[in-house]
């Protein structure tokens, strides 16, 4: 029976790809990347770092970045029903993902659909954006018995005076307003981290204010 892979890809440098996803990626005949801004494919640019796609047939994902839960379900299985034509003509299908394919990822609301009608699923773990980022920064994450929190950008107030390392994500638009909160903290971050317009921040001062959706702040 066809299976449905979720792999991971890491948050960008290649080499970060595990072999377990390299060997399934190789090995299924379709990958589903989801398309970013500008019409990009980034998962699948970090993944042809170290796979061959030529032979493989590609399909790309859209998802919509709004909230909405009734359109954003209508979605979601809209998406799902391109996966499920290759998965009824007994192809398996690799679905990459930026980071890893558990945290804030759209591939667990299509697996959701696809289990749900039967198929075998199956999640193939990656390297975190916010676990590279604390190695470019080489820092630690947690400490002791401190606790490591992680949060995105739009829930900042309800965390940033948890006891312990707060991991804020999905900053996008709302970085400004993000700088402007943390600005008597001890942040870090790194942005686009492992890609070639990767930025190292050790403070919030040196967060660009148009830093892009793919940008992970440390915040101890």
């Amino acid at each position: 029976m066809s299976k449905f892979y979720g792999v991971s890809v890491g948050p960008g440098d290649p080499e970060l790809i595990t072999i377990k996803a390299k060997k399934i990626m190789e090995k299924c005949q379709v990958i589903a990347s989801p398309v970013t801004s500008g019409d990009k494919t980034l998962a699948l640019d970090i993944a042809s770092g170290i796979v061959d796609f030529c032979d493989k047939k590609i399909v790309k994902m859209k998802f919509l970045m709004i909230r909405d839960k009734e359109k954003l379900n209508e979605n979601h299985i809209n998406e799902a029903k391109k996966i499920c034509e290759y998965l009824r003509g007994g192809q398996d299908v690799a679905m990459l993902n930026l980071g890893d394919a558990s945290l804030y990822s759209s591939f667990s609301y299509i697996a959701k659909i696809i289990e749900d009608l039967g198929y075998e699923v199956e999640v193939i773990p990656g390297v975190t954006s916010f676990c590279a980022s604390a190695a470019k920064l080489k820092t630690s994450l947690t400490e002791m018995s401190k606790p490591l929190h992680i949060f995105p950008a739009g829930q900042i107030e309800n965390v940033i005076d948890l006891e312990g390392t707060k991991v804020i994500m999905k900053s996008g638009k709302s970085i400004k307003e993000v700088k402007k909160k943390l600005k008597d903290r001890d942040v870090k971050a790194v942005q686009n981290c492992g890609l070639p317009e990767e930025k190292i921040c050790h403070s919030v001062e040196e967060i660009s204010d148009d830093a892009s959706y793919f940008t992970t702040l440390l915040v101890k």
